[in-house]
């Protein structure tokens, strides 16, 4: 990777703006055209939020509706209303950071520049602002891979052209990852530019520089989505695996990882701390893995501080002493969780590791562990990719490059047999003029005169230019042709070769005075020995060291780099093979740009997102977009130099043909969608019957889907939400549903009177009293409690006769509303009376 100039960087910042406006402008438009948003009145617009998304937009609404920032912010330290009647402080439970970040630049905008700013408005421009970081972004990366503006330039239009594939910003607008990953993308980012910067200086400059901006990029991400800590993670484990296997020299390498290392500690410290002591950052196996890594750092500096003068990495650790290493740090984690749980400033049931380890367990073994899993893993969201839409993206990606790069190769293959095969056509009369055409030019470009021919040296090069035209058929015109290829390819050698030179004698200098330093401490001990042996080690020492000091004042000039004289380059040919065995056990060539770290790791990072994308249909948009990285850079990596023209044909091919199918029909299908429809299930009526027939304070529990938004929109008081990884909102959830199963009447009564619930919003599509398939909530319940299967389903005979304690007081065709009185109190009232049943 070579270092851009300032023009360079200019140039590029300046494209990846334009795509930054052309992405926010491409978002706003299909969100617009999707949901008409400009003409809804304030109660259908919070009404399209659903699940976490509306529990989210209600904190940046109390951060927003308050006089300033400040008011609101105090009083999301004291929340009774989300999970009623306990008190939660919202900074220190929930990822509120993106809400904070808006709510205050939106306090700013309006007391500033625009009075008139509406605070939904500002909340969408500001998710598409970070969609349009998010493009920025792939666009430097893609850029910076494959050392080609192209490679950027293809990525960000395959990322436009499979848009609705992954990446769902249009439909969810306010979820986690919108506002995480554009700060995982830049630490991604970020990181391979320190690598790759490492492998090109040879040394690791500003890194006050590196542990700050990686710090900042990784508290952001970890205080914006809960799953952020799982990508780092992987990224630590990635590092470490192909850091160790490196051959970068130790010193190097273990100054890079203890930074890496320190930089993950100092952002989950950091997150920690802004998030008013966020437990669950406490419980995130990346913690483990970074403070075992920094240990595992630490140590090997004392090792090479006491090993000989071997200045790389040969001592690898054992598998044995990586796991030790990481276990101690597990125990350490392990150990701080349980002085404070004990503490009581601290609690083991919160851990949200717990519900994603089930998860896991439920998709990979496919076992039910509980009710919360189970209904948790029937989420459209957590269904797997479809085969199809798998296919579409890899034959795009990937099948398509590489058919038309073997059509081509073949191509030229039969080409080159078809001439091998022809006789040639050219005379004799014009093999002769050729061949004194090449001689002409040779005398002239060489400065010789045909006395000079008697050389060994000179003939030699003149026999190579004849054997070149011979393999052009004698044509004059082709050899021209290689002949300028050929001094091009010994060009890029030579500069290469000079700066191996450079490396080579400053790995030599180094070496030499750490040789020195330790013979001078040997020759300190070597003092109290006998005359003899003194006399001959202060020989030998003065031996060896004159030996390497007339070699250090000995200047490396042109006269040793090949010249252009066969004999010298075929010398030198050899010096070349000598000098790279032991450039190669000493630094990594810059050239072997395949093998680069930061190549390797972007592409095993794509391998992780791959395989958990596939398992989890929310989290696809990771293997998305890093593959929309990687696949322009394939080609120009492998095939950059020597057949450059094939990868830009090619590449231009694949181009073209996937802009128009799928790229045009997908992004069509965007704007003007066949099959989009918005929410019909008429929530906005039960909405407006709540308001008008409940009191302001009553206790509301129903949906995870929909209770949310019945918060946002009455400001109802509520005890369950849709943050099931949360072990209480688990147990809530789990208590709630319950009228779903076919429990006794008392047990539901008697789960729902602990949660102080008043009003219970069932939905009418689970209450058939019928299995349909494995996602059916009285299907979940059926395999929790198989000994209740012979009883009727609860809410269906809810609906359809009196129970005691239960009256239905609402109902349309989605939705009912269930209201609880106390057993001590019976009430007998007729349909046809109560005021509500009228609506």
């Amino acid at each position: 990777m070579r270092e851009p100039n300032l023009y360079v960087i200019l140039s590029h910042a300046l494209i990846g703006s334009g795509f930054f406006f052309l992405y926010m402008h491409h978002v706003r438009v299909i969100f617009e055209t999707r949901t008409n948003l400009r003409h809804l009145n304030q109660l259908e617009r919070e009404s399209m939020l659903r699940r976490e998304d509306a529990l989210y937009y209600t904190f940046y609404k109390k951060l927003a509706d308050g006089p300033d920032f400040w008011h609101g912010y105090e009083q999301l330290k004291n929340v009774t209303d989300i999970e009623y009647p306990h008190s939660v402080n919202v900074l220190q439970r929930f990822y509120v950071l993106p809400e904070l970040v808006t709510a205050y630049f939106f306090h700013v905008v309006r007391a500033g520049f625009n009075p008139s700013v509406q605070p939904m408005q500002f909340y969408f421009d500001f998710v598409w602002l970070m969609g349009g970081v998010t493009l920025l972004v792939l666009y430097l990366y893609g850029t910076l891979l494959s050392e080609n503006v192209f490679g950027g330039i293809y990525g960000v239009l395959s990322y436009l052209m499979f848009h609705s594939f992954a990446a769902k910003i249009y439909e969810r607008p306010l979820a986690r990852e919108n506002f995480a990953f554009p700060f995982i993308f830049l630490q991604m980012f970020y990181l391979c530019i320190c690598i790759g910067r490492l492998l090109h200086r040879q040394k690791h400059t500003s890194r006050l520089v590196m542990i700050f901006v990686m710090s900042l990029f990784t508290a952001c991400a970890l205080l914006s989505w809960q799953f952020s800590h799982f990508i780092f993670t992987t990224q630590i484990l990635i590092v470490m695996t192909s850091w160790n296997m490196s051959s970068m020299p130790l010193g190097l390498a273990n100054a890079f990882a203890l930074d890496y290392s320190l930089s993950h500690l100092i952002g989950n410290c950091l997150a920690f701390v802004l998030s008013h002591g966020n437990s669950q950052l406490l419980f995130t196996w990346q913690l483990s893995v970074s403070l075992s890594l920094f240990l595992l750092t630490i140590v090997r500096q004392v090792r090479s501080r006491r090993s000989s003068n071997d200045l790389l990495q040969s001592d690898y650790f054992s598998f044995k002493f990586i796991l030790l290493a990481f276990l101690f740090a597990s125990s350490m984690q392990a150990k701080l969780v349980y002085v404070l749980s004990k503490s009581g400033l601290l609690n083991w049931q919160e851990n949200m590791n717990m519900h994603y380890c089930d998860l896991w367990a439920h998709w990979m073994l496919q076992a039910k562990v509980n009710f919360v899993t189970n209904l948790s893993a029937c989420n459209p969201l957590y269904a797997r990719v479809a085969w199809s839409e798998l296919w579409q993206l890899v034959k795009t990606l990937i099948v398509k490059p590489y058919c038309m790069y073997g059509v081509v190769m073949l191509a030229m293959f039969f080409r080159k047999w078809r001439k091998s095969n022809v006789i040639t056509s050219a005379t004799k009369e014009q093999r002769e003029r050729a061949r004194n055409y090449v001689l002409e030019d040779f005398l002239e470009e060489h400065h010789v005169s045909m006395s000079d021919m008697s050389n060994k040296q000179t003939e030699q090069q003149l026999q190579q230019c004849f054997a070149l035209l011979e393999s052009c058929d004698h044509d004059y015109e082709r050899y021209k042709l290689e002949k300028v290829k050929l001094q091009e390819e010994q060009q890029l050698e030579r500069d290469d070769f000079m700066q191996d030179i450079k490396r080579l004698k400053a790995q030599i200098h180094r070496n030499y005075d750490k040789q020195r330093k330790e013979r001078a401490k040997a020759s300190g001990h070597n003092l109290k020995e006998t005359a003899p042996v003194e006399a001959d080690s202060e020989t030998e020492t003065q031996v060896e060291t004159e030996t390497p000091a007339s070699d250090e004042n000995k200047p490396i000039t042109d006269e040793a780099l090949p010249s252009k004289s066969s004999n010298a380059e075929a010398t030198n040919g050899k010096r070349r093979h000598t000098t790279t065995t032991r450039r190669d056990s000493i630094v990594p060539t810059a050239n072997s740009q395949i093998l680069n770290l930061h190549y390797m790791y972007s592409f095993m990072q794509m391998i992780v997102f791959t395989l958990i994308g596939l398992t989890v249909r929310k989290l696809f948009f990771l293997s998305f977009t890093q593959g929309c990285v990687i696949a322009p850079t394939i080609c120009s990596k492998v095939w950059y130099h020597r057949q450059r023209n094939i990868f830009w044909s090619v590449s231009l091919a694949v181009f073209l043909l996937s802009m128009f199918d799928p790229g045009m029909t997908n992004i069509r299908d965007e704007y003007f969608p066949s099959r989009y429809n918005n929410p019909t299930d008429d929530l906005e009526g039960m909405v407006e019957w709540i308001k008008l027939n409940t009191e302001r304070d009553a206790v509301f529990a129903g949906p995870v889907e929909i209770i949310g938004t019945v918060h946002l929109t009455t400001k109802r008081p509520i005890v369950n939400h849709a943050h099931l990884e949360m072990r209480q909102m688990a147990e809530r959830t789990e208590h709630v549903y319950s009228v779903y199963s076919r429990q006794q009447t008392s047990d539901i009564y008697n789960q729902c009177t602990q949660l102080k619930i008043q009003y219970l919003i069932i939905s009418l599509d689970e209450c058939t009293n019928e299995v349909q398939d494995d996602c059916d909530i009285l299907s979940i319940w059926d395999e929790k409690q198989p000994a209740f299967r012979k009883y009727p389903q609860f809410c269906h005979e809810l609906l359809h006769r009196n129970v005691p304690s239960f009256l239905k007081v609402y109902a349309n065709e989605h939705y009912g509303i269930i209201k609880m009185f106390s057993q001590s109190v019976q009430i007998n009232l007729k349909h046809n009376k109560m005021p509500e049943m009228s609506m």
